[in-house]
């Protein structure tokens, strides 16, 4: 039996899958965020109205802080909403600008695999090491890039493939 498509020819399990885990991303980021705001008033509040600052917050809401930042860079990636200036790719006829957009994604899925291959190749020295305040193991901050990494490139395989079975020859219109 052939897979539910959707009116763009794509398999509509792969898309709520990858929609669940778009939407799981910007949850967490979302947390993530709130955390590391009531965490620093916390902080401010002891250090400036009781004279008794907790060391613990500043190292915390600095790892929570980097895998914030990865994984909103994974959900701006699918969103492609990156900044860019269009205007120069605005003036090339559709389909060279569709395969100079396509190199741009693969360039990118390389810069991804940089990311996965060296942070994979550092996490074992990493994750010996304790951090001060916490003392957990550093490798749960560096674990970070490579799965920043991973979902970037999931993504932007995603945006290739949703390009090249749409025959989308243009950049969004967000963009434009």
């Amino acid at each position: 039996m052939a897979p539910a498509l959707n009116g763009q020819g794509q398999p509509m399990f792969l898309i709520k899958i990858l929609d669940t885990l778009e939407w799981t991303l910007k949850f967490l980021c979302t947390v993530v965020m709130a955390g590391i705001v009531a965490m620093l008033f916390y902080a401010v509040v002891m250090r400036y109205a009781f004279h008794m600052p907790p060391a613990w917050t500043m190292e915390l809401s600095r790892y929570l802080f980097l895998w914030m930042v990865m994984l909103c860079a994974v959900v701006v990636t699918r969103e492609e909403s990156h900044i860019r200036m269009s205007f120069l790719v605005n003036l090339i006829p559709p389909k060279p600008r569709f395969v100079w957009m396509t190199i741009l994604r693969i360039l990118m899925i390389g810069f991804c695999y940089v990311m996965i291959h060296y942070g994979m190749a550092i996490l074992p020295v990493v994750s010996q090491a304790k951090s001060p305040t916490l003392e957990v193991s550093m490798g749960y901050m560096y674990a970070s890039v490579p799965v920043g990494g991973a979902l970037m490139a999931f993504y932007l395989v995603e945006l290739i493939v949703r390009s090249v079975v749409n025959k989308s020859w243009s950049i969004p219109d967000e963009v434009a």
